[in-house]
């Protein structure tokens, strides 16, 4: 399936679900820079820990990231796993985060959804 038409599916389930348009696209983009960040986190490139580089440990969590990306304190992953709350909230929509790159990193729970699995529960959003 090409990215074109995985963004379209999520965009028809998320309306479905109560979101509307301008939000949904506000929560594809920060998707996209969570999942840029889980990459680079996973393979060792800036902004995140290599091992070549002085970094400063995120108080939230726990994360190592060099420190000139720090902004309010807080690491970029946790700065858009906020925003991405902010986002949803007002909806009664609920995002869970996955730091693995393969695969979804950010899926949205809706209020029906129950607790289980959370690899098969909620929508998925693509990067």
């Amino acid at each position: 399936m090409s990215k074109q038409s995985e963004r379209e599916r999520f965009l028809i389930q998320a309306s479905e679900a109560g979101l509307p348009y301008d939000v949904a696209r506000k929560v594809l983009r920060y998707a996209a820079t969570i999942q840029r960040l889980a990459e680079a986190q996973c393979n060792g490139d800036w902004p995140c820990d290599n091992g070549e580089r002085k970094v400063k440990a995120c108080p939230k969590c726990a994360g190592l990231w060099a420190p000139s990306v720090f902004r309010r304190e807080l690491c970029p992953d946790c700065r858009h796993e906020n925003l991405m709350r902010v986002a949803l909230l007002p909806y009664g929509l609920e995002p869970v985060f996955q730091g693995d790159p393969r695969g979804w990193c950010v899926r949205i729970l809706r209020p029906t959804d129950r607790r289980g699995d959370s690899y098969t529960d909620g929508i998925g959003v693509p990067a």
